[in-house]
């Protein structure tokens, strides 16, 4: 079990599903009982067994299946001649559980939005991570409630944290210096959402400076500006929740 675990973080760091399938009964003969687990990513079986032979090449098969869909669910197989499996004549089922990277959410700002995005990116189940450069919004009494609160240079800050396509950095800082360095910092990554608050005015200043910077017009089209679903919100509570149903939005959508 500990190996599976130790699997598990392993390919979960690495940003990769995997899938746990796992022995939850077994009737009459059955190469293995219940408790088994095998664990498969998309390059096939990494640890573990749930009895070896054709049995187990039909669960690494299923597997792939439910990492193709994203979708976990339970079966049953026959073990006899008729169903191509061995002969043992038991019957075992099987539960494939899908282990999806967990989501990443960082929001450079810690004002009056994004203490509220803070708190319905917790509701959804994302690791939240907020950053800020000024000390009396960047600390933990603030943000008890998020995963790490990162007080000190935006770009700095950002580009430590690595972001890949798990990862979703919304803007919403305190002036558009500050939005213009995060946002550059952000390009330079591989973060699978970007977006930015601001007015006409202001994005298409920052664009300009952008374009000056070497970004082409196609990086910028990908950037969410003006940023969340317009739901014709204006306290930042309403906003937070226009950011929110964005996010979700696209999530579905990948």
């Amino acid at each position: 079990m500990q190996e599976i675990i130790n699997k598990i973080l392993e390919t979960s760091q690495g940003n990769q599903p995997c899938v746990i399938a796992t022995v939850v009964a077994s009737s009459g003969s059955s190469p293995r009982k219940v408790g088994a687990r095998m664990l498969v990513s998309f390059q096939g079986r990494l640890t573990g067994t749930v009895g070896g032979g054709s049995l187990e090449k039909l669960v690494e098969n299923d597997a792939l299946a439910a990492l193709k869909r994203r979708q976990s669910f339970l079966k049953t197989y026959a073990l006899d001649k008729k169903a191509g499996l061995q002969v043992c004549g038991g019957r075992v089922s099987i539960f494939y559980d899908v282990v999806s990277p967990r989501r990443r959410l960082v929001i450079a700002g810690g004002g009056h939005i994004g203490m509220s995005l803070s708190l319905i990116g917790k509701l959804l189940g994302f690791e939240v991570i907020v950053i800020d450069n000024r000390r009396e919004f960047a600390h933990k009494a603030r943000f008890s409630h998020a995963d790490q609160v990162i007080c000190g240079r935006y770009e700095k800050a950002l580009a430590k944290l690595g972001a890949d396509e798990k990862t979703a950095i919304v803007i919403v800082t305190h002036g558009h210096l500050h939005d213009a360095s995060v946002l550059r910092t952000a390009l330079k990554s591989k973060a699978g959402y970007i977006g930015m608050i601001g007015s006409k005015a202001k994005i298409r200043h920052i664009f300009r400076q952008m374009r000056s910077a070497g970004f082409s017009p196609g990086r910028l089209k990908e950037i969410y500006t003006p940023i969340g679903l317009d739901i014709g919100a204006e306290t930042p509570q309403e906003i937070a929740v226009a950011i929110a149903a964005e996010l979700i939005q696209e999530y579905r959508r990948s």
